[in-house]
C-alpha cells in the first residue's frame, strides 16, 4: 500500500515538475515571441534611448574666394559655451567619499569664469540662478578662451556647463570688399552682401548623431554611430579680383582723403561681360566687427543711393540724338551761354559761351545748352523710351541686395523745362552701377549687358551648383552709333574737359560730371556737389569700364578736378599689372624698338628684379626707366607699383636693394 502510494506519489511529483518545465518553456517562448516580434521595434527604440545620446553637428560655412582662388571670407568651427542651470548642483558621486566639498558652485563658477569671459561675475551668476534647462552664456569663443573655460571647468568639477560647436565667420583682408562681402550674424545667417544673397547655399549645415554612451553618459569610443562627420558646404567665388580690387580703394581713400568728401563710390566693370573686378563704397566697415560701426558705413553706396548723374548722362541723351538722326558728329550748333525754356534759363558749367561748334564740341566741352537743345528736339516720350532702354529706372539685377531702381519722369507729366533738363542730366536719379552699365553700352559697341559679381558655386566634389555667365539684356544702339560717341568721348580726355584722366601712351574714353546735390528738404542743396567720372579704356579695345563718384567734395569739386585723376592713378596700375599695351608709342618705347641691335646694349643693362628662393623679390634702382620699363619689373616681383607723374622715373619709396614680400606696394614718381 504504502509502496504503491510512494510510486504514484514520485509520478505525481514528476508530472508536476514536467507541467513547470513545460510552463515555463512555453513562458519563456511566448516571452520571447513578444519581445522581439511584438515588441521589438518599440523595445529597441527604448535600448537606444537609455544608450545612446543625440549630438547635433556643425559644418562651417562656405568659403568666398575672388576670381583666382584667394580666400575672403572663411569659417572655422569654435566652441559656444552655454549652462543648465539645473545641472549646476554639486553630484556627490563626482566626487570620492567624504570628500565633496562644501561650496556654492554657481558663485564659485562666476567668479572664476568673469575675466576669462569678460563678463561680470555678478551677470553669470544670474544666468547661473535662473532657473531654466538652457541659456547662452557666450557664442563663437575663440579658441585659446575655450581651453582656458574648458579647463576651470575640468579643476572644478563644475556640471552644468556645456559646449555647442558653432561655425565662427573670418573676413581675412578685414575691410576690404566689405561691402560686397557683407557679413554673418552670431547665428550664421548671412544679414547682407553675398553673404545673405548665397545664405541658402553657403550657410553651415545642422546634422545629428547619435553616439554610445556608458551608465555615467561618457562617450563609448568612436562607433559607427558617433564617428559621422558633417558635411561640407560649397565654395563661392567671385568675379572680383582682389588685387585690383586694392588698388581701387587705395585710390578711393586717397581721393577722401584730400577732398574730405562725405561718401564715394567706385566699380570695375568688364564692358563686354559684365563681370565686376571691383567695387567698393565709402565709408566702410570691417566685416569681422561690423556692429562696431555706425549703420551708415554699412551700405553699399554703389547700388543703394541714387543721385542726378549730371554731365555723365550726355552721353546716353547723345546716342538717342544720333540714333534718331536728329544729329551727326558735325552738326553745327550756336553756343549763346543760355538755352531758355519757358520760365527756366539753361547756362554752361562755367557761364561761358563758345558760339558756333559741333555736336562733337558739345560732347567734349560739355555744352549744356547745347544737350538741353538736343533733349528738347527729342521730346519727353523719346528721351525717357532711351533713358529706360539703357536700364535706368530698373535695378540691373546683381546679386546683391538694396539695389535701387532709380526715378524717371513720367513723359506725360513733363514740363518743357524738365526735358531740357533732363538732356543735361538733371530731374533724374540714377545708381553708380546703372550709370556705369549704360557707359559699357557705348564701350562694347551697343549692348546692354547684365552685370554680375558671381563667378560660381562649386560643391566639394566639383559640381558647378551656380555659374554667371554674359546676359546681354537687348541691343541700345547700333555698332555705328556707339563708335561715333566713343570718338566724341575720347576727346573729352585728349583735348577736352577730362584731361587729368589721361594716360600716357592709352587711348581713354571718358566723361566727367558734376551735379548739384538733392537737398532732403526739396531742390538743391547749396554748395554741395556730387563729382564723377565715367570711362574705358583702351577705348579702340575696351578691357575696363569704371565710374567714380565722390559725394561733397570741399574746396575743388569739378568732376575734372578730383574724380578723373583717381580714373588714372588706379587704372594706370592695372593696365601695367595686366600687361595691356598701350596704343601708341609716345613717351614709351615699344618691344619692337627696344629690340633694334642699335638698343641692345641699352637693354643689357636694364636692372633685373632679383627673386629670393622665398619668393621675395629684391628691388633694384629703377631711375631712368620709363614707366612700362618699371611696370614689368614690379609685375615680375609679384608687387603692387603705385604711379606719380608720367615720364622717366627720377624717386622711388623703397631703397634698392630693399626685400619685399609679395604683394607689397611700390610708390615710384614719373618727371
Amino acid at each position: 500500500m504504502s509502496r504503491h502510494f510512494g510510486i504514484n506519489a514520485g509520478k505525481q511529483r514528476s508530472g508536476w515538475i514536467g507541467c513547470l518545465i513545460l510552463f515555463t518553456f512555453v513562458s519563456v517562448v511566448v516571452r520571447l515571441f513578444w519581445l522581439q516580434i511584438i515588441s521589438g521595434e518599440e523595445l529597441a527604440k527604448r535600448a537606444m534611448q537609455q544608450t545612446a545620446g543625440d549630438e547635433k553637428i556643425y559644418s562651417p560655412r562656405g568659403s568666398i574666394l575672388d576670381r583666382n582662388g584667394e580666400e575672403l571670407a572663411v569659417s572655422i568651427m569654435s566652441k559656444s559655451l552655454y549652462v543648465d542651470p539645473k545641472e549646476m548642483d554639486d553630484n556627490p558621486e563626482m566626487w570620492p567619499r567624504g570628500q565633496k566639498p562644501q561650496r556654492d558652485p554657481r558663485r564659485l563658477a562666476a567668479d572664476l569664469l568673469a575675466p576669462v569671459l569678460k563678463i561680470k561675475a555678478d551677470e553669470l551668476y544670474s544666468d547661473f540662478n535662473s532657473g531654466g534647462r538652457f541659456l547662452w552664456i557666450k557664442r563663437a569663443m575663440e579658441p585659446a578662451e575655450a581651453d582656458a573655460v574648458r579647463q576651470i571647468i575640468k579643476d572644478n568639477k563644475f556640471s552644468g556647463l556645456h559646449f555647442l560647436e558653432e561655425s565662427k565667420r573670418y573676413y581675412t583682408k578685414n575691410t576690404m570688399a566689405a561691402h560686397v562681402l557683407g557679413f554673418v550674424g552670431i547665428d550664421d545667417n548671412g544679414l547682407s552682401g553675398i553673404e545673405w544673397a548665397l545664405d541658402s547655399i553657403i550657410k553651415g549645415a545642422e546634422t545629428h548623431r547619435s553616439e554610445i554612451l556608458d551608465a555615467l553618459g561618457r562617450k563609448i569610443g568612436e562607433s559607427g554611430f558617433n564617428s559621422a562627420a558633417p558635411p561640407q558646404m560649397p565654395t563661392v567665388y567671385l568675379t572680383i579680383d582682389s588685387k585690383m580690387q586694392y588698388v581701387l580703394e587705395k585710390g578711393l581713400d586717397d581721393a577722401i582723403a584730400k577732398t574730405h568728401a562725405k561718401s564715394a563710390a567706385v566699380i570695375l566693370m568688364d564692358p563686354h561681360t559684365g563681370e565686376i573686378l571691383g567695387m567698393a563704397s565709402r565709408p566702410t566697415f570691417d566685416p569681422n566687427k561690423f556692429s562696431e560701426f555706425p549703420a551708415d558705413s554699412l551700405t553699399n553706396r554703389a547700388i543703394s543711393i541714387i543721385y542726378e548723374p549730371g554731365s555723365v548722362f550726355k552721353p546716353i541723351v547723345g546716342c538717342a540724338g544720333l540714333t534718331e538722326h536728329l544729329v551727326t558728329p558735325d552738326t553745327p550748333f550756336y553756343d549763346a551761354g543760355a538755352f531758355n525754356v519757358a520760365d527756366r534759363t539753361i547756362r554752361n558749367w562755367d557761364s561761358g559761351a563758345l558760339g558756333a561748334i559741333t555736336f562733337t564740341d558739345i560732347i567734349k566741352f560739355s555744352v549744356n545748352t547745347g544737350m538741353a537743345d538736343l533733349g528738347m528736339r527729342l521730346g519727353a516720350q523719346r528721351l525717357t523710351d532711351y533713358t529706360k532702354k539703357f536700364g535706368f529706372g530698373t535695378a540691373t539685377g546683381i546679386e546683391l541686395p538694396g539695389e535701387e531702381d532709380g526715378i524717371l519722369y513720367d513723359p506725360d507729366e513733363m514740363r518743357l523745362p524738365d526735358i531740357a533738363t533732363m538732356g543735361i542730366g538733371q530731374g533724374i536719379a540714377v545708381s553708380p552701377l546703372q550709370m556705369l552699365r549704360a557707359i559699357c553700352a557705348i564701350a562694347n559697341g551697343g549692348e546692354l549687358v547684365k552685370p554680375y559679381i558671381v563667378q560660381k558655386v562649386v560643391t566639394p566634389d566639383g559640381k558647378v551648383l551656380v555659374e554667371g555667365k554674359k546676359q546681354v539684356v537687348r541691343r541700345v544702339i547700333t555698332e555705328d552709333v556707339a563708335e561715333q560717341m566713343r570718338s566724341m568721348m575720347e576727346q573729352v580726355v585728349s583735348d577736352g574737359g577730362g584731361k587729368t584722366a589721361r594716360i600716357q601712351g592709352y587711348r581713354i574714353a571718358g566723361k566727367t560730371g558734376t551735379a548739384e546735390k538733392l537737398s532732403e528738404h526739396g531742390g538743391y542743396a547749396a554748395g554741395l556737389y556730387i563729382a564723377s567720372f565715367v570711362g574705358f579704356v583702351p577705348s579702340d579695345n575696351p578691357q575696363y569700364a569704371m565710374l567714380i563718384m565722390l559725394d561733397s567734395p570741399q574746396g575743388v569739386f569739378y568732376g575734372s578736378q578730383v574724380s578723373a585723376p583717381v580714373f588714372r592713378d588706379t587704372l594706370q596700375q592695372i593696365l601695367a599689372a595686366q600687361g595691356i599695351q598701350p596704343s601708341n608709342a609716345t613717351g614709351l618705347p615699344s618691344l619692337d624698338t627696344l629690340k633694334k641691335p642699335e638698343n641692345y646694349k641699352a637693354i643689357e643693362k636694364l636692372p633685373q628684379m632679383q627673386i629670393m628662393p622665398d619668393g621675395k623679390a629684391k628691388i633694384p634702382n629703377f631711375a631712368g626707366l620709363n614707366f612700362k620699363q618699371v611696370a614689368e619689373l614690379i609685375q615680375q616681383g609679384r608687387l603692387v607699383l603705385i604711379p606719380y607723374g608720367s615720364g622717366i622715373a627720377k624717386k622711388q619709396s623703397v631703397p634698392p636693394g630693399t626685400i619685399l614680400a609679395p604683394d607689397s606696394v611700390v610708390e615710384v614718381w614719373f618727371e
